[in-house]
Formats: C-alpha cells, structure tokens, sequence
C-alpha cells in the first residue's frame, strides 16, 4: 500500500477503528511497522480488527481520557484522523465538540506528552463555499462563508493545529523538540469499508433512483481512494521532521519521478505543454508562449512551468520579485530555500477529476448488468429543480423528524464543479497515487457486493433476469 519503508517509530491513530483510520492502520503494519496502537471510542467490529495493532480506548472530547492513552502508548507521532461523518442530521454542537474541542485536547495532550509530530486529517472541503472551484491550491483562504457545518469545524481544528507548530530556528535549523505539525486535505475519500460515499451510491441504484441525474454533468469532481489518502499520511510523517523541498529544483524540472523514469504526460502541471487538456476544464496556459527554441523543442523537457500562472503556487520562489498575474492572492518574496512540510496543509487527490455522475455510473456499471443494459441514459433534473425539490423534502423532514435522502446541500454539492491542484503534495511530500479511478471503482465495487447489502442487490438483479427470461 505504502512505497516508503519502515522506520521502527511508535504510532498512535486516533479514530483507528474509523473508516480512514483503520485503513491508515493496516497500512503502517503493511509496511513493517510493530509498535502500531490505535485509539477509538468503541471497539472495532471483530471483521476489522488488526492482530498486529494494541488498542486503546479514549475519547478526544475528554482531555484527561486522551492524555492518559498518549502518555501510556508515548508515540514519535500521531495521526489525528476522528471525526463525525459529514452528514447534515449531525448538529453543529456535535461537531463542534469533537472538531474543534477535540482537536484542542489532542494538541494539549501531544505537547504535555512531548509527542514529536501530529498528522491530522483535514478536508479538501475547508475552503469549499459550493460555487465552483477550479483547480484550488493551498494559496485560497478560508472563505468567510464555508460549505457546511463539517468544513468550517474542520477549518477551525486545522488552524488549531497548525498554529502548535514549532517553528524552524532564524536559520531554518528543524528544532530538535517540540511539535511538529502538518494538515493533509483529502477530497471526497472512498474505497473499502467505506460507511458514507460508497453505500449512499449503490443504495442510489440499488432503489432504482439511477435514472435520475441532477445537473448538467459537466461539473468535474474530485475523489480519492483510501489508500491513497493513508500514503500522503505517510509520507508526511516520514518528512515532518526534515527541511522540506529545495526551492531550487523548481525551476530545474517538474515533478519527482517516484514511479519510474519515463515521462508522464498526465502528470504535467497546467501549465505545461505536453499536459493533456482535462475535459471540461479550460486552460487558460495554452495561450502562453512557448519558452523552448524550435530547435530543442522536441528533446528538452517542457519549461514553461517556470512561466507560471495563477494556477502555479510556486510562481514566487521561482521569481520573487515578478508580481503574479491573476494571483488569488498577492504573492510573497522569497524567505526560505525550503517549502516546509512542517506547519503546512496539503490537497490530496486522485489527480483525476471525473464528471459527478461519471463516478455514480461507473460503480454502478461494475455490480448491475441490468444498468449497463439499460444504457445508463438518465432523466436529467435541472440543479435549479433540484434545489426546490431538495427544500422541500427538508421541510417534510422537519414536519415529521424522519431523515430525508434529498437535501439541498446535496443537490448543491453534486452540481458543482470542484477539483484540485495536487502539485504542492507531488513535490514536497513526495506523493503519486499509487491507486488509479478505474482500479479504485473495481476494488470499491467489489468490497460493497460483498457486504449484506451488496448480497441482497446481487439478488435483486438475479431476480430482473429471472422476469426477462419469463
């Protein structure tokens, strides 16, 4: 799962009996890790307990209950992954509590306890307000209007977090104690032992609600495999504590090549020539010059990267003193040879943003022969008549206190456009997918036929062959 070796530190995931967390459990011992310990509220289900982790139960809302456990285990680092699940019948108090509270008691006790570093698991979300939002980097504030009430807790605990990092010295020396802090943003996290996306998909067909699309589908979207999001973990563990990357490889060549020497077109930054265009999205780059002579064009690495635009987050170590055009944010001069790890927050991505209901059909086309037969074709809902209809199935709710599928929020979120800029975590952490889309589907696809509801639909669709064949 991991292409990073071990390193024979102690390890404490809190929320390890979660969906990530336990995920990112299974991948520290799947790297050789022994001192793994992971600390939940509740036991895990018997199917998803580790043999090779200890566990430990405590709750991060109780600070003296998450010091106790951190103080007994005495990690090099934790990875901070609890959460509730992003569902709106979820009140504010109750994220606020662990969000926010929760996360305030995990950086207490880490520094109580002088733990050395702390990974906690942000969300692509926090700078999301549902307008669209084309290739975000880590430049875009916190806007002052955030989604929903899970992306502004959650911008709040990364804050949180990474104020408690301990600076660099004067001379960009990485001090020898204190905490040391970094952000990963995921987006839209999916995969095995999935309890929100996954499900909420095949329970979408498995009710026969497949036909109807809401939106244009021209919105591309963000999603990324599980095993991903726990090898950017990793990664940046294994790097917190050291200077980060060498501002002068910027301008010297694009990304590191961690998965072999051969170019990779599809993993060009926007600004590059030979970057495939991504359906769907404009890249307002191509109308740059080139800054190749026709005479090496063909035989030298694509440059223009270093031309940069406003999609380029790193237009000002390369040239600080050079005003960014079209910059979301003014840029600032150049004051260290290294972009840190530490103190720092990072998208992760698959690095393939795919139409919204391409994602939907694609899963369904892998469990449903009687979709795939049908053509897929949907009865389209306009985002503007989604919208209404969601208010109105929300007011039903409130009516009769029973929880509605159609909200708002989730006409909102499915009809916007938004995908991300991954190239910070590329160059500074070092991270590729190691998973692609069409292999995370399969295996995401394959793990739900597997589960009761999975067996029930399968029996469902045994059932539409039986009446055709009749």
């Amino acid at each position: 799962m991991s292409s990073s070796p071990a390193t024979g530190e102690t390890f404490l995931v809190i929320g390890g009996c979660g969906f990530l967390g336990h995920n990112l459990a299974s991948a520290l011992i799947g790297r050789g890790e022994s001192k793994v310990h992971i600390v939940d509220v509740r036991p895990p289900p018997q199917h998803l307990l580790l043999d090779k982790a200890t566990y430990h139960t405590g709750d991060i809302t109780e600070l003296n209950s998450i010091k106790d456990v951190i103080f007994k285990v005495k990690p090099d680092a934790i990875f901070h992954t609890a959460s509730p699940v992003a569902v709106a019948s979820l009140s504010q108090q109750i994220m606020e509590k662990v969000n926010v509270e929760g996360t305030r008691n995990v950086v207490e006790a880490a520094k109580a306890t002088n733990v050395r570093k702390l990974i906690f698991t942000s969300s692509a979300s926090v700078v999301f307000t549902g307008e669209d939002l084309v290739y975000g980097d880590e430049r875009l504030p916190f806007p002052e209007n955030i989604f929903d009430v899970y992306s502004q807790t959650k911008a709040t605990a990364e804050t949180i977090v990474l104020e408690a990092n301990t600076p660099d010295s004067d001379k960009g020396v990485v001090p020898k104690t204190g905490l040391r802090t970094v952000a990963i943003r995921p987006a839209g996290i999916f995969g095995p032992n999935d309890r929100q996306a996954i499900p909420g998909f095949f329970n979408t067909l498995a009710s026969g609600k497949s036909k109807y699309q809401i939106g244009n589908n021209t919105n591309l979207f963000d999603w990324t495999y599980v095993d991903n999001v726990s090898h950017a973990h990793l990664l940046a563990s294994d790097r917190l504590e050291t200077n980060g990357y060498d501002v002068r490889l910027l301008a010297s060549f694009h990304l590191p090549r961690v998965l072999g020497e051969e170019e990779r077109p599809e993993r060009g930054v926007p600004t590059s020539e030979r970057r495939p265009d991504v359906s769907g999205a404009k890249d307002y780059a191509r109308s740059l010059p080139s800054t190749l002579s026709s005479t090496t064009r063909e035989e030298t690495l694509d440059v223009r990267p270093v031309v940069r635009n406003k999609y380029d987050q790193f237009f000002h170590f390369v040239h600080p003193d050079v005003p960014s055009p079209n910059s979301p944010l003014p840029e600032v001069p150049l004051t260290s040879e290294y972009i840190p790890v530490a103190g720092e927050a990072f998208f992760v991505t698959n690095g393939q943003p795919m139409p919204f209901w391409d994602f939907a059909r694609a899963l369904w086309s892998q469990v449903s022969p009687s979709f795939v037969a049908s053509g897929g074709k949907p009865w389209v809902i306009s985002k503007d008549i989604g919208l209404t209809l969601g208010g109105l199935s929300e007011t039903f709710g409130w009516l009769t206190g029973k929880e509605v599928t159609l909200t708002k929020f989730k006409v909102a979120f499915s009809c916007a456009t938004r995908y991300y800029n991954i190239e910070k975590a590329r160059r500074v952490l070092g991270y590729e997918p190691r998973v692609g889309m069409q292999e995370a589907i399969k295996r995401s696809a394959d793990w739900w036929m597997s589960t009761p509801d999975g067996q029930a639909f399968k029996a469902q669709e045994a059932g539409k062959k039986v009446a055709v064949a009749q």
